[in-house]
């Protein structure tokens, strides 16, 4: 995959889907089918930072997704080229035929266009799916418009979208969360060194520096542990129990932590400072302080064996969708 980051041309045949693609959910996913359909190529063009922290920046949503896990998820996806382009003050300013002239017709001059329903671009959101009709069809680029995507188990929620994701995480309904993003939730960072408490307990943790702004509720959780591009072994994932939070079987007032035990093996100091993701697949009991590191010893064991039925084959292969993913970056 190609991540380029102007508006320069993109290959002959490719079928662009426009949006802000905050966590390439299940919705967003249907844009990349019928851009597939349409096409031999597909881009995902994108913008960086999310339009909102330009425009709105006090009423900004926490990102589902780093810019380098959406990277990984849209070439597991089958993106062409990945085009994330700065989202600039000016640009939201920019008038909607002028969005259109100098970003599409004069940037990337794609074969198609494919957006949803609500897409809206240039000076105060005015430009919408007939604009880019009216502009680009005839110009001889095919715009196509994709309808909403519904969960059927979830006729009460108008459409799927990225603020009911972020619902479901915060409320640590993980398999909510899951089955609108199409995969596990899941937050990435390099794994540094901690307290060592782990070990000493007889389940060593790897101590993860998390990136993502967006986090479920203090508590433990099964999950995987993956390590991700552009690591030597990206693509290697391990079942695993976590906590996240503030351990206060040992203390009050620490930092907020993701501990992660790998089940059945020791990793030992092998992942410092390499890049993993962690994935969420269910939270098993709210953080706990216990009356001493025995008792903790013992609800660990616990939480293991209740973890193990959830994290079977079928749902760790796509725990960590585009973990082994890599892309050239281009100017």
């Amino acid at each position: 995959m190609r991540l380029l980051r102007q508006p320069t041309p993109l290959p002959p045949g490719t079928a662009a889907c426009i949006g802000a693609f905050d966590g390439l959910h299940l919705g967003h996913q249907a844009l990349l089918r019928r851009a597939a359909a349409l096409a031999p190529r597909v881009a995902l063009v994108t913008f960086d930072p999310h339009p909102a922290q330009v425009l709105a920046p006090e009423r900004a949503p926490p990102r589902l997704q780093t810019l380098a896990q959406r990277a990984r998820v849209a070439a597991a996806l089958g993106v062409d080229s990945l085009v994330v382009l700065p989202f600039t003050r000016a640009l939201a300013d920019t008038a909607p035929d002028a969005f259109v002239d100098q970003l599409l017709l004069g940037g990337l001059r794609p074969a198609a266009v494919v957006v949803g329903p609500d897409f809206r671009f240039g000076a105060g959101r005015a430009g919408g799916p007939d604009d880019l009709r009216r502009r680009l069809v005839p110009a001889g680029v095919h715009v196509e418009v994709v309808a909403e995507v519904s969960l059927p188990s979830d006729p009460a929620q108008a459409k799927l979208g990225s603020s009911g994701i972020r619902r479901a995480v915060e409320r640590g309904d993980l398999p909510a969360a899951e089955a609108m993003l199409g995969r596990a939730y899941s937050v990435e960072g390099p794994v540094v060194q901690g307290a060592r408490r782990g070990r000493g307990l007889g389940f060593p943790t790897a101590n993860v520096a998390v990136r993502n702004p967006l986090l479920p509720p203090p508590g433990v959780y099964a999950g995987a542990l993956a390590l991700v591009a552009p690591d030597r072994d990206a693509g290697t994932l391990w079942p695993a129990v976590m906590n996240l939070g503030q351990n206060p079987t040992f203390g009050e007032g620490a930092a907020q932590t993701l501990e992660v035990h790998a089940l059945d093996v020791d990793l030992g100091q092998s992942l410092y400072d390499r890049p993993v993701e962690v994935a969420f697949a269910a939270r098993l009991r709210p953080e706990e302080r216990f009356p001493s590191a025995a008792a903790l010893v013992a609800q660990i064991a616990r939480d293991i064996e209740v973890a193990r039925p959830l994290l079977t084959p079928a749902w760790l292969a796509h725990a960590v969708l585009g973990a082994a993913s890599t892309w050239d970056d281009h100017v």
